[in-house]
């Protein structure tokens, strides 16, 4: 009888619904164009519906709750049970059991749950409920089983009394409604659950729906820690785990009070967005099963935007207080089919007391669907005082043609389960694949147009740092010869675009030639000792590493790397990195006559080329070069230790010796530099160059007496190759810094065959410069008329010739042809002698006189 008025109560409720789909409405159609359109209200119908089954005359049970859940092995159905006792006597549960059966004929057996074990009656004018638990087919539905009240009947053959069964009509909603409150127990607490508000947004792949939800606290002590788990089912009975902010996943909810969370789940973009509902789950470790506990129908969701702009901050609440996020700026480097890209991203707490900012997770998001995780550092126990900011620099290779699509920036709400993966590093990261976890994003966030630093010499890109605004700039890139292959140097300039002094960090540098690391042989030079750099202020920064003379390359990456952690092994992490594309420029051409100047912070000179020239040998030349230098500064500098080499037309370099002071220089003071090689002499041309630099030895500049092991600063100066003139008197004899004036030679004949030679001489220094002894002799050569017998004979300026005016220099030779000698003539030279090797400065011819000198030919008086 109970089953024939169940039956006829669902064909009547069938009637009135229709085939309306669950959670629709029903409206009136419109008579006429000019008829007012009434609209009907939803007949929704629930379980609620379903008569109750008598126990007694009085008693009887209700099907207050069914839940499915859907798994790939199989559903979970739990359904409960509720049963109010009118009698005056205690209700025996152990005279009733249940069990479920199939349209089809199949009988599951159902489990209590665990925890109503212990319910063994209901009092008089008391309700109990309890929850069964029964596995079915993963394609059975609620509306093919009917759920069975029996009571022990020894009378009754296999002792059983049906007293009635419960069957669900499809058309019913077994969820709650939309916009209604759920009312439920989760660990013997009662709790009430209502939807509030339901988005979605489409971003590559998948359309991620927020759910607002409001939990209140309906009992009488505090709703903690319920260790439950919420997800999306979908209409074809999916499941997609939501994820909760920060402020969400503590529980604690106090007595009467309400508290909203907010969820998202990931769905994939073709899985369609109606009839979705939330479903309370929790792991029974009784029964090692998930078991649904509510199920909660969701408004059809709205599109919204939750994309932040660029530049434009996002209020992230946390529990003690508030952090602003935003982008602000993002810039690439394309390497052959990967691209590197980089993000700055700030963090600010907006708040009014110290923070903790959680250790997030990154993830990029690409228009196409990927997701690429970014290892960050520097989050690690990262705290904020109010207002205080922090600029984190995310740096991910990721595959070229990614590179121009949508991107966007996840930052998710950090992990808690010790299951999340690592890598071989040891480093956490986001698991991929089917494994992978939703975690919520406490914002999503649109890249601005990635700046491309490919070729961007010359080009200043401004970068946000913790304590101020940055500008840097790839000033020059320079292949340099060397002496056993090339050097690579590259200048980044730091401008501090802030109105107060800022502390660099602690930085290395790197190359990457194509695709090969020259982390190990990289230097990384500062010009100034000191990390502070003064409001408006530029410092300069240089890396320089060596290459095989004979390496082609078509790409340079050059990248400054920012340490941390512990000084004998820090962590290196990409600061900042340009791109040079194809072939390094030429280093900068200095024209004859004109200066070059090198403008480092605190050391800025002005060098100039005063002359060259060749010293001939026998099998090689000697070229050499006096460079004058300026101090610019105005204080007193030690002037930076040259290096040089000289360039044949052919493109042959050859490494350069250098003689300079050792001792500072004061401002607008000179100096010169002497730089001189020995050249195989068909190798010397008027058209050689010789390029200078500023010598660097590990990572500094080369002090006057170290050795240097590479250059920076590189400039070609053109060279003006002279051969001096001889003059046919000895005036104005020239070996800088010293100039020679002779006003007479005596070369007397002896009674021997020695003849005694005295030069009287003014000897001048040159004072307009700063300069040391440059290792320049004047050799005097007495050649004899008659036979062509040389005698030569070295002075060295500044000792063996003094300086000052009315000098004189004795010297004498010997040789048996001057025995018999009373008269005769001779030519006297001087020469320049460099390093061994000589230019003839002045020749004139004298006689031979014991009484003085004698003038030969009109031109000599």
């Amino acid at each position: 009888m109970n089953k024939v008025s169940i039956t006829a109560a669902a064909v009547g409720l069938t009637l009135v619904i229709g085939s309306m789909a669950q959670g629709s409405s029903v409206s009136a159609a419109s008579t006429n164009s000019k008829s007012t359109v009434k609209a009907t209200t939803p007949v929704v119908h629930t379980i609620n519906a379903l008569p109750a089954v008598k126990l007694t005359n009085k008693s009887s049970v209700r099907l207050s709750e069914v839940n499915i859940l859907t798994q790939d092995e199989g559903s979970i159905v739990t359904y409960t049970l509720t049963f109010n006792n009118k009698d005056a006597k205690n209700l025996d549960l152990t005279d009733y059991w249940t069990r479920v059966r199939s349209s089809g004929g199949a009988v599951y057996s159902a489990t209590l749950k665990a925890s109503d074990a212990t319910k063994k009656n209901v009092a008089s004018g008391a309700t109990t409920t309890l929850t069964y638990i029964v596995k079915v087919g993963k394609n059975v539905k609620i509306s093919d089983l009917a759920f069975q009240i029996v009571k022990w009947d020894f009378s009754k053959p296999n002792y059983e009394n049906n007293l009635g069964s419960f069957k669900i009509p499809s058309s019913y909603l077994i969820s709650t409604p939309s916009g209604q409150s759920k009312a439920f127990r989760i660990n013997e607490a009662p709790v009430k659950m209502k939807v509030s508000q339901v988005t979605s947004y489409l971003s590559g792949n998948y359309n991620y729906v927020g759910v607002t939800l409001d939990v209140q606290n309906i009992g009488y002590k505090l709703f903690e820690d319920p260790k439950v788990k919420m997800v999306v089912k979908t209409a074809n009975g999916s499941n997609y785990p939501l994820s909760a902010d920060s402020l969400s996943s503590d529980y604690r909810i106090q007595p009467q009070d309400t508290k909203k969370l907010n969820l998202m789940a990931s769905i994939p973009k073709n899985i369609p967005l109606k009839n979705l509902e939330l479903q309370v789950i929790q792991d029974d470790e009784t029964s090692k099963m998930s078991l649904p506990l509510a199920t909660l129908q969701l408004p059809l969701a709205k599109n919204q935007s939750i994309t932040v702009k660029p530049y434009t901050e996002k209020i992230v609440s946390l529990p003690t207080g508030k952090l602003a996020a935003s982008v602000k700026g993002a810039w690439m480097n394309q390497s052959y089919d990967s691209t590197d890209l980089a993000i700055q991203i700030s963090l600010r707490n907006a708040g009014t007391t110290t923070i903790t900012v959680p250790k997030y997770e990154f993830v990029l998001h690409t228009g196409s669907g990927y997701t690429l995780p970014i290892t960050v550092q520097g989050l690690e126990n990262m705290q904020l005082k109010p207002e205080e900011e922090r600029n984190l620099r995310l740096n991910i290779s990721i595959p070229s043609k990614m590179a121009d699509q949508k991107l966007q920036l996840f930052v998710n709400v950090p992990q808690t389960s010790s299951e999340v993966p690592k890598d071989n590093a040891g480093n956490t990261s986001a698991p991929t694949g089917k494994d992978a976890v939703f975690n919520y994003p406490i914002g999503i966030f649109a890249l601005p147009e990635a700046t491309p630093l490919q070729n961007t010499t010359g080009i200043e890109q401004l970068m946000q740092i913790n304590n101020g605004l940055l500008g840097l700039t790839l000033s020059n890139v320079q292949r340099l010869p060397w002496i056993d292959g090339d050097l690579v140097s590259a200048k980044i300039t730091i401008a501090n675009k802030s109105n107060k002094t800022i502390v660099l960090p602690e930085l290395s540098g790197q190359f990457i030639v194509d695709s090969a690391k020259l982390t190990n042989d990289t230097k990384l030079i500062n010009s100034q000792s000191v990390a502070l750099l003064g409001a408006g202020k530029t410092s300069d920064l240089y890396l320089v590493s060596k290459l095989p003379s004979y390496l082609d390359f078509t790409q340079l990456q050059i990248a400054l790397l920012e340490k941390s952690g512990e000084a004998s092994s820090p962590t290196l992490s990409p600061w900042f990195q340009f791109t040079n594309l194809g072939d390094l420029p030429e280093i900068n051409t200095i024209k004859k006559e004109s200066s070059y100047q090198m403008n480092n912070s605190g050391r800025k000179e002005e060098f100039k080329v005063l002359k060259t020239i060749v010293y001939p040998g026998a099998a090689s030349d000697i070229v050499y070069t006096e460079l004058e230098v300026k101090n610019l500064e105005e204080h007193q500098i030690d002037l930076s230790q040259i290096v040089g080499y000289y360039k044949a037309v052919g493109g042959q370099t050859y490494r350069a010796k250098n003689i300079q002071i050792e001792t500072p220089v004061g401002p607008e003071e000179k100096s010169v530099i002497a730089l001189w090689t020995k050249i195989p002499s068909r190798a010397t041309s008027p058209e050689m160059k010789l390029i200078i630099g500023e010598g660097v030895t590990d990572n500094k500049l080369t002090p006057i007496k170290g050795e240097a092991t590479g250059y920076i600063n590189a400039a070609a100066m053109e060279l003006n190759i002279i051969k001096p003139t001889i003059s046919n008197n000895l005036k104005g004899l020239d070996a800088f810094p010293y100039k020679l004036d002779i006003n007479n030679v005596d070369a007397k004949l002896t009674a021997t065959s020695s003849v005694q030679v005295k030069v009287e001489y003014n000897l001048t220094r040159n004072t307009e410069y700063s300069v040391g002894e440059l290792g320049h002799k004047f050799v005097f050569e007495v050649k004899d008329s008659t036979t062509g017998r040389i005698f030569e004979k070295e002075a060295t300026p500044g000792t063996d010739l003094k300086v000052g005016p009315n000098g004189t220099y004795s010297y004498s030779f010997d040789d048996s042809f001057f025995e018999k000698m009373t008269a005769g003539s001779y030519y006297l030279s001087v020469y320049d002698d460099f390093q061994g090797q000589r230019v003839k400065l002045a020749t004139q011819g004298f006689y031979y006189n014991s009484s003085g000198l004698i003038r030969f030919g009109d031109d000599n008086k």
